[in-house]
């Protein structure tokens, strides 16, 4: 993945994902999206819709791993997440 396509997907994946997840973390993902923290704005939507138990779909979080590969951050949280299909 280029740089270029990571800050692409990282807004997309963003814009639809913040909306279910909590506002005790959405304001934290949004300012930091806002902010071009994508890094930030990814670990924490992954770790909010880890702890809070939100179902998402395959594609959904097949772009997140994309995206935490990219990051070379660590995959545990994103494992334990349900998908829908």
């Amino acid at each position: 993945m280029e740089v270029n396509e990571y800050y692409w997907y990282s807004d997309q994946i963003t814009a639809q994902l913040a909306p279910r997840i909590s506002p005790r973390y959405r304001p934290i993902v949004l300012n930091a999206a806002g902010a071009g923290a994508w890094d930030l704005a990814i670990t924490t939507l992954v770790g909010a819709l880890w702890e809070e138990g939100v179902v998402i779909t395959t594609a959904e979080k097949d772009a997140l791993w994309e995206l935490m590969e990219y990051l070379q951050e660590p995959l545990t949280r994103l494992e334990q997440i349900r998908t829908s299909d």
